[in-house]
Formats: structure tokens, sequence, C-alpha cells
């Protein structure tokens, strides 16, 4: 098992193939973890991640040759992984893991408030020539107070 940050939760671990190893597949509530051990006696574990913030797509792909795999685009390849594309074969079916992680980055996306939209104008009232009420001449034809014409 990985070792967590502070606060990081694991949600749900899955046998894995990846990069020519086998391992684990973890997610946590921060970021995707693909973790293997190295030696026969004394093993040591190796382990790259992705953080969930830095995941751009989430896709499976069914091939006849390879099983069910997940595709995960990042976006650097800061990772360990070389590249911004990672492609595990899982023990599991690909679609789970992909609603797992698409839930889970929809719920980290601030929810931005849409802009108000404020339209500001002048209006420009003029008095009626025959009793002084004012009026918006662009809106009316006739002074509702005194019901002369406006020309």
């Amino acid at each position: 098992m990985p070792v967590l940050a502070a606060g990081e939760r694991q949600l749900d671990q899955v046998i894995a193939f990846g990069a020519g190893r086998r391992g684990t597949l973890y997610l946590t509530d921060r970021r995707l973890i693909f973790e293997w051990g190295e030696g026969l006696v004394a093993k040591k574990f190796q382990q790259l991640s992705v953080a969930l913030s830095d995941i751009q797509a989430v896709n499976a792909v069914h091939s006849t040759l390879r099983g069910r795999e997940i595709v995960v685009t990042a976006r650097d390849t800061s990772n360990g992984f070389h590249t911004n594309r990672i492609t595990l074969a899982i023990a599991m079916t690909p679609e789970v893991w992909m609603g797992k992680i698409n839930n889970l980055l929809n719920s980290r996306i601030p929810q931005t408030p849409q802009p108000s939209v404020v339209i500001q104008r002048e209006v420009v009232k003029t008095p009626c020539r025959y009793c002084g009420t004012l009026l918006d001449a662009f809106r009316v034809n006739k002074c509702p107070n005194c019901g002369a014409p406006l020309s």
C-alpha cells in the first residue's frame, strides 16, 4: 500500500498491468497511484502517481489481445511515466473505474457562478409641454396625465 499524504483517503484498488509490470492501481481522493514491487527476497516498491487535478481525460479500451484497459491522459509528464498518456490493463471493468475517477473529477471542479449581466441605460425624460409631467419620449406617444400627444 502506498504512503498517503496527511488527510488523503484511499477509495479503491485493483490489480493492474502497466509499463511491463504487474502491480496495484490505487484511487485516492487526491490522486491515482500505480504501485509495483521489484525484487524476489527484499521487495522494493516503486510507484507512479498522477494528481487528480492533472487528469484531463479517462477512457476505456477493449482490446481483444490485451483485454480491458483504462487510458488516463494527464496534463504533464512529471508523473513518472514520461508521457501524458498512461495505459493500464486492470482486472475489473474499465467503465467502473472510469465512473469513479470521473465522479471525483467532477466533484473537484469548483463551480464558478455565472456572471450576472447588468445592463445600464440612461433614460432621458422630457416634460410634457402642456402639464409638465416628465415623460419617457421613447416609450409613450401621449402624456398619461393630460392625454396630450407628444410631437
